[in-house]
């Protein structure tokens, strides 16, 4: 199993899918991890429709990161 991807993680595709009309880049989320390197991932519209739901390997996926944003610090003068 690829460690960097964990359950609920944020990923996106690295390689194109034209049997399931999925494309690199797009983004979905692991909905379960199964042993030897397979994830279950949910791909989404931006309604909240479920398009695709396919068990793909690590090697097709990026885990997706987003630090927190700083708080910038302001000057009253």
């Amino acid at each position: 199993m690829n460690s960097e991807i964990q359950l609920l993680d944020v990923v996106a595709l690295t390689v194109d899918l034209p049997k399931y009309n999925l494309f690199r880049g797009e983004i979905g989320a692991v909905v379960e991890c199964y042993p030897n390197d397979g994830y279950e991932v949910e791909f989404v519209s931006l309604d909240g429709y479920t398009y695709a739901l396919v068990t793909l390997r690590g090697n097709q996926l990026i885990p997706l990161r987003q630090k927190p944003q700083r708080m910038a610090k302001t000057t009253v003068s």
